[in-house]
């Protein structure tokens, strides 16, 4: 009998067991990790490509609005560990933090195998062990405990805490399978979907541009709006930007790119309107209609390739002089440039998505513990839970305070439990 097994050796998984000597009750606990993949971190060896993006810098304060619906429902676990103390935390065992630029956190390695080999050790050394390979087929409540049952072997333990993540980049172990054993149970899971993913859309028309990028880029959803980077692949959106929206997007509904938000459509009028009446630019209206059009999107950032795919799916001549061209080949163009609009056929899906939108429904889940309300004994922590995150370590982040939330309850109950016996 384990006093704890931990289903999953992912992110959560392994820093709930690396935190849990900071508890009294956490000290001696005998507690064992269940991983069904080769090895435990899988998923946070690639995180950040490979260099571990584990948080993000700034005021905790302004996490919860990068969580979508959810995210006032998790301030209590984010504001209890920080990301400042996440970071304490690591460099108080050796392991520097570095915040870029742009607010990210990293390791001052870059390496996510130091952080996964940093939480495996330190897991170890208090006290859990760590077995791979055995993925769980049935989790019974059982008296005072549960039962779990693997392909080989079958294990029981007093309390169980589910850390095995959604959906995305199933190859790592992180499949979902054990959605269906907790429906079972009688739990409500939101229906998993990609979330932090390209996204496909009809007609796509930009694969020439596969590569390419628009910087600051505005996108409306039905359901949302984002604004950040935009990368063209070769059959979707993708970048920044889209993947934050991607939570929202749903196939059948319209997304709006707006590629120019620093700048208004009516100014935009004014600039043409200043040339066409040979105020502005030198050659002025005499200049080719396409040479006007990069004159004043180029310093915007608009890619003049891009610029060039407008003229070419509009059907409109970009060596005309632009006193020849009509009014209404420039509102096509701005069209183009401001209301870019698409009807979404989908996602690139889970194989491609960096988190999973969905997974088991936060009122089951007691909101300082991650207990279950219905089962007592059972915690869920990181990405099984229906939470996720904007790129930039809120994922991650939002892994290791839930795991630290529930480890600390457990702990704590151990201990209680432990006074109660002498």
């Amino acid at each position: 009998m384990y006093d704890l097994i931990i289903i999953g050796g992912g992110a959560a998984g392994l820093f709930a067991a690396a935190c849990a000597g900071q508890f009294p009750g956490g000290k001696g606990l005998k507690g064992l990790i269940l991983e069904g993949g080769r090895e435990p971190g899988q998923k946070l060896l690639l995180t950040g490509a490979g260099q571990c993006n584990l948080t993000h810098g700034g005021s905790i304060r302004e996490f919860p609005a990068h969580y979508g619906k959810n995210g006032g429902k998790i301030r209590s676990a984010l504001y209890s560990f920080s990301n400042e103390a996440l970071c304490r935390f690591l460099e108080s065992a050796g392991l520097e933090t570095v915040e870029r630029e742009d607010g990210k956190v990293y390791p001052a390695s870059f390496s996510a195998r130091a952080v996964r080999d940093f939480l495996v050790s330190r897991a170890e050394e208090n006290g859990f062990e760590i077995r791979c390979g055995l993925k769980v087929r049935e989790l019974i409540p059982e008296g005072d405990g549960f039962r779990i049952r693997t392909e080989k072997e079958e294990f029981s333990a007093e309390k169980v805490l589910v850390c095995t993540g959604g959906c995305s980049y199933p190859a790592t172990g992180s499949d979902g399978s054990l959605f269906p054993l907790l429906e079972e149970l009688g739990l409500e899971v939101t229906p998993p979907k990609p979330a932090l993913v390209p996204v496909n859309v009809e007609n796509y028309p930009y694969s020439e541009l596969s590569g390419a990028s628009v910087l600051g880029v505005r996108i409306a959803a039905e359901e949302g709006a984002a604004e950040g980077d935009l990368l063209f692949t070769h059959r979707a959106f993708s970048g920044p930007a889209v993947l934050h929206i991607s939570r929202y997007v749903k196939p059948g509904r319209k997304i709006v790119l707006n590629y120019c938000p620093a700048m208004s459509r009516e100014e935009a009028r004014e600039k043409l309107k200043a040339v066409r009446q040979g105020s502005e630019g030198a050659g002025g209206a005499k200049q080719e209609t396409f040479t006007v059009f990069r004159n004043i999107f180029a310093p915007m950032g608009l890619p003049e390739a891009l610029l060039r795919v407008f003229f070419e799916t509009e059907k409109i001549d970009p060596h005309r002089r632009f006193s020849e061209s009509s009014g209404a080949e420039s509102e096509r163009i701005l069209d183009r440039i401001f209301r870019d609009s698409f009807t979404v056929s989908g996602t690139a899906g889970f194989s491609q998505a960096m988190v999973t939108c969905g997974g088991v429904a936060l009122p089951e889940t007691a909101p300082k513990t991650f207990e279950s309300k219905r089962i007592p004994g059972l915690y869920f922590a990181g990405e099984v839970l229906d939470v996720d995150g904007d790129t930039g370590g809120y994922n991650l982040q939002f892994a290791f305070s839930s795991a630290r939330a529930a480890m600390k309850d457990i702990c704590g109950k151990k201990q209680t439990e432990g006074r109660q016996s002498e």
